[in-house]
């Protein structure tokens, strides 16, 4: 039986009361599923945000793939409110069936994300298989439509409703080239970015205003990269301090993957955790934490992840210890971590982007 998302109480991670957990092109697949002759599967949810789809399905030979731990501990939390079969956890493509008869794919922002995932796809479809890309119109771009045309002979768009697309991709075509990871420099490194690490092409701007205050940051024998990406924050950090410990801390499982590469490259031993921030690692009294937070969740515009960071670093942080963090001034979050930290101050001069140092976390 497949349920009617609107009828259901799903929850996102971080939680956002005013954003939904599901979109328009989630509801249009379930609504294809209806007609859907291939019942039996097996099935794979890609880059299913928040278990929306996993819990509507509630069907038995169902994998689940998603390179976020918030997406996992959302899936988790909305399959056990609705008592619904949970799917097979898959966090790396050798754990992929061979054959799937039908794969659902929400498709992700990043263009080299979306080829990596295709190219994966594409070789464990059944001959009739299918693979459904979901999306809303105006988030399937020019660049996706030439990425689904590569590894795939037949792409189906569909109708429009609503302002979402389920686009059919048959037909996968053979022998593509393997999605390599990306190398630049920076700092005197050179940084590993897999595809959909955040800043997977170029150093990001924002660590860049920040990599200019770090001669300005403590000298510790402990410190955290908060969202590490690939590393960047700490393997610099590092440089400068080769006798200190480095943990690294990401929700993607690509940018943990991406910061062992690049540790690994540069020769610093680090600790690397893929998790949902520190909530669930037991770590205190860090004299150090470094971050760099998202202001998006995929497509969606939110800081409640940054806020959540920002109270997660004022409950590990040690009572001398500093929480340094970078952010676009329009974002303001001086106001926000007055609420957790009693010292908050402006160290840079950077005109798009805002160091803060804060210091004395509030109980």
């Amino acid at each position: 039986m497949i349920s009617d998302l609107t009828k259901l109480t799903l929850n996102r991670v971080p939680p956002a009361p005013s954003l939904q957990a599901f979109n328009a092109a989630d509801e249009l697949a379930l609504q294809r599923l209806q007609q859907y002759s291939n019942a039996e599967g097996p099935w794979l949810l890609v880059n299913d945000a928040f278990g929306a789809l996993a819990t509507a399905l509630s069907v038995k030979n169902l994998d689940w793939w998603n390179d976020s731990a918030m997406g996992r501990e959302a899936l988790d939390h909305n399959l056990a409110a609705h008592k619904a079969a949970a799917p097979r956890i898959i966090e790396s493509p050798t754990e992929l069936r061979d054959q799937y008869r039908l794969v659902i794919l929400q498709a992700p922002k990043s263009l080299t994300l979306f080829e990596w995932q295709l190219s994966e796809i594409g070789k464990r479809l059944t001959p009739d298989g299918q693979c459904w890309v979901l999306g809303m119109v105006k988030h399937l771009s020019r660049g996706h439509q030439g990425v689904m045309q590569q590894y795939f002979s037949s792409v189906d768009p569909g109708l429009a409703v609503k302002k979402a697309r389920c686009v059919t991709l048959a037909d996968p075509v053979p022998k593509q080239a393997p999605i390599s990871a990306q190398e630049y420099s920076i700092d005197g490194l050179t940084l590993v970015a897999l595809p959909g690490c955040f800043s997977e092409a170029k150093p990001d701007p924002g660590a860049l205003a920040f990599l200019a205050e770090f001669d300005q940051l403590p000298s510790v024998d402990r410190l955290v990269d908060l969202g590490c990406g690939n590393g960047v924050l700490a393997l610099s950090y590092l440089r400068r301090h080769p006798t200190s410990q480095a943990i690294l801390i990401d929700e993607s499982l690509q940018a943990t993957a991406s910061a062992a590469a690049s540790a690994e490259r540069n020769g610093y031993p680090v600790q690397i955790h893929h998790a949902n921030g520190l909530t669930r690692l037991g770590l205190s009294a860090i004299p150090l934490i470094l971050c760099n937070p998202p202001f998006h969740q995929s497509t969606t515009l939110t800081t409640d992840i940054a806020h959540s960071l920002f109270k997660q670093a004022a409950s590990a942080l040690s009572a001398e210890g500093e929480f340094w963090v970078v952010g676009n001034r329009h974002l303001n979050y001086h106001k926000t971590l007055k609420r957790w930290f009693t010292r908050v101050t402006a160290v840079s001069q950077h005109p798009k982007f805002v160091v803060f140092r804060c210091t004395v976390p509030k109980p």
